[in-house]
């Protein structure tokens, strides 16, 4: 007898992401990871902890956009699914 797997829902996935999201970004700017950035190098005239924490930041600020975008297209794939009366 052969069972079919279980639905996966993404949504669950998705709220997941958006929960590790900003403790991953509160993680790469601790100071023992900025250590390891705090050097004299440059990139472009600009000292590497510099550009890593703009990195990290910006990073952190299109993926939670990019979250964002996704949970509500889902919210709102939900709702068509749902029938009329289970909308109110």
């Amino acid at each position: 007898m052969r069972r079919d797997p279980a639905p996966v829902r993404t949504g669950g996935r998705l709220a997941d992401r958006a929960f590790v999201l900003p403790v991953a970004a509160f993680f790469m700017l601790t100071p023992p990871i900025l250590g390891i950035f705090n050097s004299r190098a440059l990139v472009f005239g600009i000292p590497l902890l510099h550009v890593y924490c703009f990195a990290v930041w910006l990073v952190a600020i299109v993926c939670g956009g990019w979250l964002a975008r996704r949970m509500v297209a889902e919210g709102d794939a939900a709702a068509g699914e749902a029938g009329p009366a289970e909308r109110s």
